[in-house]
């Protein structure tokens, strides 16, 4: 039987740099929450804003840190995420 140990994230610090990355990159939250954790924005920006002790925090909830650190971690991740933005200039109702 395999054991995995799991490590415990500084909640914070991955706040932080989601909330930078995100910044810097002029990326919303809302498109953030959908397509990076499959969230509402309103939950996400909660995670981000008032991030809980990892002890603290239900299965879920880590699991939503656990995708935002992958998510710093990956080189793409900018390119990706605004890959699914609406070009400037066109709205949802000019795509079929």
């Amino acid at each position: 039987m395999t054991v995995v140990r799991q490590v415990a994230l500084d909640t914070a610090d991955v706040a932080q740099n989601v909330r930078e990355i995100l910044s810097s990159n002029n990326i919303g939250q809302r498109l953030f929450a959908r397509h990076v954790l499959g969230l509402s924005q309103g939950t996400v920006s909660e995670l981000l804003s008032k991030p809980k002790h990892w002890d603290k925090l239900t299965e879920k909830g880590r699991d939503s840190y656990r995708r935002m650190h992958q998510w710093i971690r990956d080189g793409g991740n900018v390119a990706a995420l605004k890959a699914y933005a609406p070009k400037k200039g066109t709205s949802a109702s000019d795509h079929p």
